[in-house]
């Protein structure tokens, strides 16, 4: 291998010389926790926590919707119809008025 006599001059003139860090170390704590923060605050789980509430009132919402809509009120005798008038079917397929899925 062959040496470059000035490059080694010029490491052995660095060497004892130590660099400043202090500007690096200021605040290097704030700077961290800042990071860790900033980090933390757009994981998933916090999103879900922003959202909870929204996706709360969609569903309070949506069933509001659906039991305003439905115009048969479910009891004990339209399901026990609906289940011996099935022919063999699930009883929520008997159970479905004519004409709708």
């Amino acid at each position: 291998m062959k040496s470059d006599r000035r490059l080694d001059d010029l490491f052995r003139a660095a060497r004892p010389a130590a660099p400043d860090t202090a500007r690096a170390e200021h605040a290097f704590e704030t700077r961290l926790l800042a990071r860790l923060r900033e980090e933390r605050g757009g994981s998933w789980s916090a999103w879900a926590w922003r959202l909870a509430p929204f996706c709360a009132a969609l569903a309070i919402g949506s069933a509001v919707w659906c039991h305003s809509v439905t115009s048969m009120e479910a009891d004990a005798d339209t399901l026990l119809d609906a289940v011996r008038s099935g022919g063999g079917a699930p009883p929520m397929v008997a159970w479905w008025p004519e004409g709708e899925p």
